[in-house]
């Protein structure tokens, strides 16, 4: 499945008239209240919430996400390195409201070896999250193999190589068993280094589908 991550509200607009299952709401990107997202959105579309620091202090995050879990997120995002009060909270919220927890661990720097990507694997269903994401910047072939690896681990999982040369792990995600992929409502609307745009993704699987 291709999640598209919005990053703006005018976004949504346009992507929802388009072939859309998910979408990954950035709330600390879009910077509108979460009633005004939820407003809009079609019933169907699966919709994950996260709000990265930086922009909000903890208590904006921890309620922005909590009113979105009560108005019907599917996933919740909760960072690796949360306090333990902030995920406390936020995992309770979701469980009253049917909404799936995530626990991710991002590395804008680079790619952890293999024996630390496992441990922060383990450490994302260990802190509770019934799915692990593991986003990480890649430099070498090394990298990519090293990132594809925590696919032979169980649990669910998704799992993204940062950066031009981790672009193969987008792609080959949704293949290798990871719940979904990330893309971009368009070219030059990425979240992340290396994101491909839904419309690329589609045409790729399309190819690799032979139809």
């Amino acid at each position: 499945m291709i999640c598209i991550s919005i990053s703006e509200y005018s976004q949504l607009d346009s992507v929802l008239q388009g072939e859309v299952r998910m979408i990954e709401l950035r709330l600390d990107l879009i910077r509108r209240p979460p009633s005004e997202l939820y407003s809009i959105l079609q019933q169907g579309v699966k919709t994950l919430v996260c709000c990265r620091e930086g922009v909000y202090s903890e208590k904006e995050r921890l309620n922005m996400l909590k009113e979105s879990v009560a108005l019907g997120a599917s996933y919740v995002d909760i960072e690796l390195e949360s306090s333990a009060e902030f995920a406390r909270e936020l995992m309770i919220s979701a469980e009253e409201a049917s909404c799936e927890v995530i626990f991710s661990h991002h590395d804008f720097t680079g790619t952890p070896q293999k024996d630390e990507l496992i441990k922060k694997l383990k450490a994302c269903y260990q802190r509770g999250g019934v799915l692990a994401k593991i986003a990480t910047m890649v430099q070498s072939s090394e990298d990519v193999l090293n990132l594809l690896s925590l696919y032979k681990h169980p649990g669910r999982k998704v799992i993204l190589g940062m950066g031009p040369m981790g672009r193969i792990t987008r792609v080959a995600a949704p293949i290798l068993g990871s719940e979904f992929t990330f893309a971009s409502p368009a070219e030059g609307g990425e979240t992340a280094p290396g994101q491909m745009s839904a419309e690329q993704l589609r045409i790729i699987y399309h190819i690799l589908n032979g139809s």
